[in-house]
């Protein structure tokens, strides 16, 4: 490591910050899900009978982001051109990994879980102001930026399609000039966050050959939903009762000229900015939740005694506790490493972003399993969140690219020369 290199710490700045973000949710936002464990804990009573989440857990959701706003959590990784804190990838990496180690999956208002890919207290690329959304006209910024910051508005991210998921070029949706205007038409599929959104960044092919030879095509709108776009249906899934998922319906939906955001026929690049930010938070809150699993095995490990001993003793246990380190080691030094590229490459670091996205997802999946397996009957239990991590984990194998896309593109950029490894 070069001396000016990586801190593998959290500089002080960014440490001050985690505490006042521990002490925030200890103090507003556990003692609010101790008085509604009954409805947060049980998915039955969560959603209604359309897969909506009940009012009531809307509210909460709402509050909490809220809350967050004024303490200035909520817009913390949000671009200072668009009124936010503005830190870095790196400082993301970091609060991720320590909000995610200490809370665990399956905190509705604090940590995704439960059926929640989407969480109140930090604005993402797919529901809050995001670099996304940068190039967007000052006149829009005016209109929406006030009630995003302030967690009152949210938005979604509307790029898949049921044909066009890894396969961004089988992209359907249109969009058409009329006049001064522009007309969608199209059905957008696995969009998080699509049931609750009030706005939509939306993808949409406008010059085909361009499509065809992939060299462009596609521009991204900014499309309020009072403009006509509807939510089809809600999407559950991995045994949930519910999800943020939707489905996304854009019929005849007229957007004026001053809703594009960058240029036309180049919003391909803004969907994969967004998809970067998105693959480097996932494998940061992945390898945060493997450290938390790993320190529950360990505890549990030393008190439940089995043929007169601990099973700590047991070597089969010590073997699982040592896997479970390295995987959890190599994803938060993975995860740091890339972090750090990302603010201090010239060019964005593709393959390790790939590499950091594929590898913890895999990882906290196997730490989970292991998790579990050491529990044995209570690890199969809801009760203690474990099952929570495990299906969490493997949701997070399929959005932002799969895992077979991210080594994809791994062996594409090795393959046209990328082949450093660590600088």
């Amino acid at each position: 490591m070069k001396p000016d290199g990586i801190n593998f710490n959290p500089p002080q700045e960014v440490r001050q910050i985690i505490d006042s973000m521990f002490k925030f949710i200890d103090n507003e936002i556990v003692p609010l899900e101790k008085e509604n464990k009954k409805v947060l804990e049980d998915e039955t009573k969560m959603y209604d009978e359309n897969l909506y989440l009940k009012k009531e857990v809307q509210e909460l959701r709402s509050y909490v982001r809220k809350k967050s706003a004024e303490a200035g959590f909520y817009t913390i990784f949000v671009p200072e051109s668009l009124g936010g804190s503005g830190f870095g990838p790196l400082s993301s990496v970091f609060i991720n990994i320590k909000l995610h180690a200490r809370y665990g999956p399956g905190r509705p208002l604090i940590t995704p879980g439960r059926g929640l890919l989407v969480s109140p207290l930090m604005a993402g690329f797919v529901d809050g102001p995001s670099s996304v959304i940068a190039e967007m006209t000052d006149e829009l910024k005016k209109q929406v930026l006030p009630g995003l910051l302030k967690g009152e508005k949210t938005q979604c991210f509307a790029l898949s399609e049921p044909e066009a998921g890894s396969d961004v070029w089988s992209m359907k949706t249109r969009a058409e000039r009329k006049g001064k205007n522009w007309v969608i038409n199209g059905i957008k599929q696995w969009i998080t966050n699509g049931p609750y959104a009030d706005y939509a960044v939306v993808f949409a092919v406008t010059d085909t050959e361009l499509l065809k030879a992939k060299k462009g095509g596609i521009t991204a709108f900014y499309v309020e939903k009072e403009r006509g776009w509807k939510v089809q249906s809600i999407i559950p899934y991995m045994g949930h009762f519910g999800s943020d998922t939707a489905i996304l319906s854009f019929d005849n939906v007229e957007v004026p000229e001053s809703h594009v955001i960058g240029e036309v026929n180049f919003g391909f690049l803004k969907a994969m900015e967004g998809i970067d930010i998105g693959r480097l938070a996932i494998g940061a809150i992945c390898s945060g939740l493997s450290e938390w699993a790993l320190n529950e095995s360990i505890e549990y490990s030393k008190q439940r005694k089995a043929f007169g001993q601990t099973i700590s003793e047991y070597q089969a246990i010590q073997f699982m506790l040592a896997d479970s380190y390295l995987d959890t080691y190599t994803s938060q030094t993975l995860c740091i490493h890339c972090g750090w590229l990302a603010e201090n490459s010239e060019k964005p670091p593709i393959k390790e972003i790939s590499a950091a996205k594929g590898y913890c997802v895999e990882a906290c999946q196997r730490v989970f399993d292991r998790a579990i397996q050491i529990f044995g009957g209570m690890g199969l239990t809801n009760e203690l969140r474990l099952q929570d991590g495990f299906r969490l984990a493997r949701t997070y194998r399929i959005p932002d690219g799969t895992s077979e896309i991210q080594r994809r593109t791994i062996a594409r950029r090795l393959l046209k020369g990328d082949t450093s490894v660590v600088f």
